[in-house]
């Protein structure tokens, strides 16, 4: 009996060592420009973690522009100069495995089509269009570093219009190695078996 008491110590012991998803980028864009959108988040470029890198975006929502009422401030990736904007960060990154998620909704203004090209570095690499009236739709992408370093993560808006697919709600999250999932497992599977034992 002791021996097995120790066993199941030993295990919850160890799979106290598995680790949730970190989140070690996140945006909602909610807190830019003092929570407030007006004329002057047209043509934004003042956010907190992104530099527009190439043509313009709006930073529209809570009541301006407000498309898709109840989820805060949002960004337009076509701006209002004809010329659809590319945002940018840098994310410093270790080695493993990574989550990449981002809301993406439809222009909600006319059926053009529109695009928006999402990278990170040469690590990830993809294209998205959402028809007009589409709401905010989640996107889940995954990606391994290999070499640690800063990777520069991108949204770009494909167009001229001012009539851009709408962004939000951007993060980026760790992935557990495998190996401590996998420990994580064969305790919580002990465990179990441990207690139908004792109760046959």
């Amino acid at each position: 009996m002791k021996r097995i008491f120790f066993v199941v110590i030993v295990f919850v012991s160890l799979t106290g060592y598995v680790k949730a998803n970190t989140t070690i980028f996140n945006d909602d864009f909610n807190t830019e420009n003092g929570g407030i959108a007006n004329s002057s988040t047209l043509n934004y470029n003042s956010f907190a973690n992104w530099a527009v890198s190439g043509g313009t975006v709006d930073l529209i929502g809570n009541g301006y522009y407000d498309f898709l009422p109840g989820n805060g401030l949002y960004v337009d990736m076509d701006g209002s100069s004809s010329n659809a904007g590319i945002m940018t960060t840098n994310l410093d990154l270790s080695a493993g495995m990574y989550i990449l998620s981002f809301d993406l909704a439809g222009n909600h203004r006319n059926s053009s089509p529109e695009q928006v090209d999402v990278k990170v570095g040469a690590l990830f690499s993809d294209s998205y269009s959402l028809s007009q009236n589409v709401p905010f739709t989640t996107f889940t992408e995954f990606f391994n570093v290999v070499t640690p370093g800063i990777y520069s993560l991108s949204f770009e808006g494909i167009g001229g219009d001012n009539m851009g697919m709408l962004l939000d709600n951007v993060s980026v999250s760790t992935i557990p190695a495998p190996g401590a999932i996998l420990l994580g497992s064969l305790g919580a599977g002990l465990v179990g078996w441990l207690r139908r034992r004792r109760t046959i």
